[in-house]
């Protein structure tokens, strides 16, 4: 028998072998991924079907969990091991007839080397069931917090796989990993910073000026907010800090052929003030000393 292998991250797909999927119903796959999610315990009937078909009685549920069950079987055939144990009461999956990409994920997570790391991080292909939609709020709920519990995994693998490619000066692959990490969450700002310092290190200072403009354009138009004090002023380090085979922009002025110009020009400012101030005294002087002929003339009359 090919080995079945069910896909979480993005759209579910159950696969039998390396590529050939096996069509299956919505609340099919859901069932599916719930099992797989929670494996090594049994479920109970009645919770399972309140959780899929919770807009219908309790008898047209169980029915529907009945059909659903019936559907998986006829996709495998006869003389296959059973993908989902199920008696009067209670379901499991058969962790031994399938591979789950989720739960690799977590294996390589676990063992936690630069090797592993990779791995993991090409086995996300998008967020949990990013492909399913949910009328029931507690699964739901449910759904969103193991996408946030593997989402926040998958970031802190980014980020140390990121570090590592920084550490062993391979700044390709870093820069892809940085990037991943800027789509995974582009409001997180030290994703962006992150991403700078590299493109810096590799002698892509217009592509970390520019990372910089994309985190501002980000920020301003989801939650209308400005960068962070630290964002910016690694911007602004930036600027000043001219790339490999660059001159920065701030230190490239234009000066005179020689410094007699720059001299000149200050003197001749000096003096024109020294003028301005003398002029205004001496008028000044005049209007003090017409005043006071004025009032002698006028006490003489």
């Amino acid at each position: 028998m090919e080995p079945l292998s069910l896909r979480l991250f993005g759209d579910v797909k159950l696969l039998r072998g390396p590529s050939e999927e096996i069509k299956l119903p919505r609340k099919t796959q859901l069932l599916l991924a719930y099992l797989a999610l929670n494996a090594g315990q049994p479920h109970p009937r009645d919770k399972l079907a309140t959780l899929l078909w919770h807009d219908r009685l309790e008898e047209q549920a169980r029915h529907s969990l009945r059909q659903c069950l019936f559907t998986l079987d006829r996709s495998f055939g006869n003389g296959q091991p059973p993908l989902i144990f199920a008696d009067r009461n209670q379901l499991s999956l058969n962790t031994d007839c399938i591979d789950v990409d989720v739960w690799r994920f977590e294996r390589h997570l676990a063992a936690d080397t630069p090797e592993d790391w990779q791995r993991a991080a090409a086995l996300y292909g998008g967020d949990l069931l990013a492909g399913l939609t949910f009328e029931q709020d507690s699964l739901d709920a449910w759904c969103a917090a193991e996408r946030t519990r593997l989402r926040d995994q998958f970031y802190e693998t980014l980020a140390m796989l990121t570090s590592h490619h920084v550490d062993t000066v391979n700044l390709d692959a870093a820069i892809e990993t940085g990037r991943r990490l800027v789509g995974l969450d582009p409001l997180r700002e030290d994703a962006h910073r992150t991403l700078m310092r590299i493109y810096q290190r590799s002698g892509r200072r217009a592509d970390a000026l520019k990372q910089y403009q994309q985190c501002v354009e980000t920020l301003r138009r989801e939650l209308n907010v400005e960068p962070e004090p630290t964002t910016t002023r690694l911007y602004l380090e930036l600027r000043r800090r001219p790339g490999e085979g660059e001159a920065s922009p701030e230190r490239t002025r234009r000066m005179p052929p020689d410094g007699s110009r720059a001299v000149y020009d200050g003197m001749t400012g000096i003096i024109q003030a020294i003028v301005r101030r003398k002029f205004v005294a001496l008028v000044a002087g005049l209007a003090l000393l017409l005043t006071l002929a004025g009032i002698i003339l006028w006490l003489s009359l």
